[in-house]
């Protein structure tokens, strides 16, 4: 039976390829595509099986891959930029978390990790006075933010750099991901 030729464009979108990457895959020109997809032709049943074949197989792979909602940690700890950063330890030692994002009146407004609190100690700053420090002063950046259905890929090479990654969903931050929870795909 003859695949349903008004599924191609459909189905070519929805995995988000150009009609010339499709044109390659399924060894057919880009031209072709195109008059196919715009109802100017009346292809041949090989050239619609290439054009099918190739999509079906461009959807399996892409099934395959990993999507950051599988991996990322659901329940995010966070501190205010306001609180004092000896609040913000006893929180991180609490959660056993080496960094954590900090948020102001609902926004991502930096980052925190034992680095950070370790380097101020290591400079010498004296206990009391790091207790009254807020972590609005010694803040790093935010974390990057990613979509909860980005490809893993792309989360694992932000975490080349940074030490986390906000997830969200719709615009709202659902959830964190770190190296720890790449092993999850293992």
């Amino acid at each position: 039976m003859l695949p349903d030729v008004d599924e191609i464009p459909r189905m070519r979108k929805m995995l988000g390829i150009t009609q010339t990457a499709l044109s390659k895959v399924a060894g057919v020109s880009q031209s072709t595509i195109v008059k196919v997809e715009k109802r100017q032709m009346n292809p041949s049943y090989e050239i619609v099986r290439r054009i099918m074949n190739a999509l079906e197989a461009e959807m399996r792979r892409q099934e395959k891959k990993a999507l950051v909602e599988q991996v990322q940690t659901r329940k995010l700890q966070f501190i205010d930029a306001k609180i004092s950063l000896e609040a913000a330890t006893a929180e991180m030692r609490h959660y056993k978390f080496s960094q954590l994002p900090v948020f102001h009146l609902g926004r991502n407004v930096g980052s925190l990790s034992d680095k950070t609190i370790t380097d101020l100690i290591l400079a010498g700053k004296e206990p009391k006075e790091l207790s009254r420090i807020r972590v609005e002063e010694v803040m790093d950046p935010p974390f990057p933010v990613i979509d909860s259905k980005a490809p893993v890929e792309l989360a694992a090479s932000l975490l080349r750099h940074y030490n986390a990654v906000l997830v969200t969903t719709r615009g709202d931050v659902t959830g964190i991901l770190t190296k720890s929870d790449l092993l999850k795909l293992l």
